[in-house]
Protein backbone atom coordinates (compact mmCIF):
# COMPACT_ATOMS: atom_id res chain seq x y z
CA UNK A 1 0.00 0.00 0.00
CA UNK A 2 1.36 3.21 -1.14
CA UNK A 3 -0.62 5.52 1.56
CA UNK A 4 2.15 6.42 3.53
CA UNK A 5 4.45 7.46 0.47
CA UNK A 6 1.19 9.85 -0.50
CA UNK A 7 1.15 11.21 3.25
CA UNK A 8 4.74 12.40 2.65
CA UNK A 9 4.36 13.94 -0.60
CA UNK A 10 1.19 16.13 0.64
CA UNK A 11 2.88 16.92 3.63
CA UNK A 12 6.37 17.67 1.69
CA UNK A 13 4.94 20.11 -1.26
CA UNK A 14 2.62 21.83 1.16
CA UNK A 15 5.41 22.96 3.67
CA UNK A 16 7.37 23.94 0.59
CA UNK A 17 4.93 26.02 -0.91
CA UNK A 18 4.55 28.11 2.82
CA UNK A 19 7.73 27.83 3.15
CA UNK A 20 8.14 29.63 -0.71
CA UNK A 21 5.59 31.57 0.77
CA UNK A 22 7.96 32.85 3.73
CA UNK A 23 10.74 33.81 0.92
CA UNK A 24 9.00 36.94 0.46
CA UNK A 25 9.03 38.30 4.12
CA UNK A 26 7.50 42.04 2.99
CA UNK A 27 4.31 40.24 1.78
CA UNK A 28 1.88 39.15 4.56
CA UNK A 29 -0.64 37.50 1.72
CA UNK A 30 -0.83 36.30 -1.38
CA UNK A 31 -3.77 36.56 -2.99
CA UNK A 32 -5.52 35.82 -6.26
CA UNK A 33 -4.09 32.19 -6.50
CA UNK A 34 -0.60 30.96 -6.54
CA UNK A 35 1.65 28.50 -8.38
CA UNK A 36 5.11 27.22 -7.32
CA UNK A 37 6.84 24.48 -8.41
CA UNK A 38 10.38 22.71 -8.19
CA UNK A 39 12.33 21.61 -11.00
CA UNK A 40 15.26 18.36 -11.08
CA UNK A 41 19.01 19.18 -12.32
CA UNK A 42 17.94 18.04 -15.79
CA UNK A 43 14.98 20.52 -16.06
CA UNK A 44 11.96 18.21 -15.28
CA UNK A 45 9.43 19.60 -12.37
CA UNK A 46 9.38 17.60 -10.08
CA UNK A 47 6.60 18.60 -7.84
CA UNK A 48 3.74 21.61 -8.46
CA UNK A 49 1.95 23.27 -5.62
CA UNK A 50 -1.43 25.71 -6.45
CA UNK A 51 -3.59 27.77 -4.08
CA UNK A 52 -5.92 30.36 -4.01
CA UNK A 53 -4.02 32.34 -0.87
CA UNK A 54 -1.45 32.02 1.53
CA UNK A 55 -1.38 34.24 4.23
CA UNK A 56 0.67 34.72 7.48
CA UNK A 57 -1.70 34.54 10.62
CA UNK A 58 0.68 34.74 12.55
CA UNK A 59 4.52 35.65 11.80
CA UNK A 60 5.19 31.98 12.15
CA UNK A 61 2.06 30.79 10.77
CA UNK A 62 1.47 30.22 7.45
CA UNK A 63 -2.38 29.37 5.84
CA UNK A 64 -2.97 28.11 2.82
CA UNK A 65 -6.31 27.49 1.00
CA UNK A 66 -7.32 25.74 -1.95
CA UNK A 67 -4.17 23.44 -2.30
CA UNK A 68 -3.73 21.81 -5.17
CA UNK A 69 -0.61 19.24 -4.98
CA UNK A 70 0.95 17.23 -8.16
CA UNK A 71 4.12 15.24 -7.60
CA UNK A 72 5.13 13.79 -10.65
CA UNK A 73 6.67 10.33 -10.55
CA UNK A 74 9.65 8.66 -12.32
CA UNK A 75 7.55 6.18 -13.72
CA UNK A 76 5.47 9.24 -15.66
CA UNK A 77 2.80 8.72 -13.27
CA UNK A 78 1.44 11.76 -11.03
CA UNK A 79 0.27 11.75 -6.82
CA UNK A 80 -2.43 14.45 -6.75
CA UNK A 81 -3.28 15.47 -3.09
CA UNK A 82 -5.76 18.41 -2.50
CA UNK A 83 -7.30 19.61 0.60
CA UNK A 84 -9.40 23.08 1.30
CA UNK A 85 -6.97 24.58 3.97
CA UNK A 86 -4.02 23.95 5.62
CA UNK A 87 -1.54 25.50 7.92
CA UNK A 88 2.12 25.50 8.68
CA UNK A 89 3.86 26.45 11.27
CA UNK A 90 7.37 27.20 10.00
CA UNK A 91 9.90 27.12 13.40
CA UNK A 92 8.72 23.59 14.03
CA UNK A 93 8.22 22.85 10.09
CA UNK A 94 4.55 21.20 11.11
CA UNK A 95 1.39 20.95 8.58
CA UNK A 96 -1.57 20.69 9.62
CA UNK A 97 -5.20 20.22 8.46
CA UNK A 98 -8.56 19.21 9.98
CA UNK A 99 -10.51 19.13 6.29
CA UNK A 100 -11.56 16.52 3.85
CA UNK A 101 -7.85 15.33 1.98
CA UNK A 102 -8.07 13.54 -0.82
CA UNK A 103 -4.64 11.67 -2.67
CA UNK A 104 -5.05 10.22 -6.31
CA UNK A 105 -2.58 8.24 -7.80
CA UNK A 106 -2.40 5.66 -11.09
CA UNK A 107 -3.85 2.62 -8.84
CA UNK A 108 -5.95 4.46 -5.76
CA UNK A 109 -7.61 7.41 -4.20
CA UNK A 110 -7.14 7.75 -0.81
CA UNK A 111 -9.61 10.20 1.66
CA UNK A 112 -9.64 11.20 5.17
CA UNK A 113 -10.33 14.07 6.92
CA UNK A 114 -7.40 15.77 9.24
CA UNK A 115 -3.83 15.45 8.44
CA UNK A 116 -0.83 16.22 10.35
CA UNK A 117 3.04 16.30 9.06
CA UNK A 118 6.14 16.41 10.70
CA UNK A 119 8.46 17.77 8.02
CA UNK A 120 11.74 17.40 10.09
CA UNK A 121 10.71 13.74 10.87
CA UNK A 122 9.08 12.80 7.75
CA UNK A 123 6.04 11.46 9.24
CA UNK A 124 2.42 12.54 8.93
CA UNK A 125 -1.01 10.88 9.92
CA UNK A 126 -4.15 10.81 8.56
CA UNK A 127 -6.40 11.58 11.40
CA UNK A 128 -10.43 10.49 10.56
CA UNK A 129 -12.89 8.04 8.36
CA UNK A 130 -9.53 7.00 6.53
CA UNK A 131 -10.64 5.19 3.22
CA UNK A 132 -8.79 3.68 0.33
CA UNK A 133 -9.55 2.75 -2.63
CA UNK A 134 -7.53 1.02 -5.13
CA UNK A 135 -8.80 1.29 -9.09
CA UNK A 136 -7.84 -0.54 -12.17
CA UNK A 137 -6.16 1.66 -15.54
CA UNK A 138 -9.82 3.05 -16.17
CA UNK A 139 -10.56 4.76 -13.13
CA UNK A 140 -12.67 2.08 -11.60
CA UNK A 141 -12.66 0.66 -7.67
CA UNK A 142 -11.28 -3.01 -7.72
CA UNK A 143 -11.25 -2.69 -3.52
CA UNK A 144 -12.08 -0.61 -0.57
Amino acid sequence: MRTGRELLILGFIIACAALACAEEPSKSELRDGFMFNSTKKDGRVEWKVEGSSATFVTPETVEIKDVRAVYFNEDGTNTIATTEKATLQQETRQVHTDEFVTIVTKNSVVTATGMDWDQMKKRGTLRHDVKVVYTTPKGEGILQ
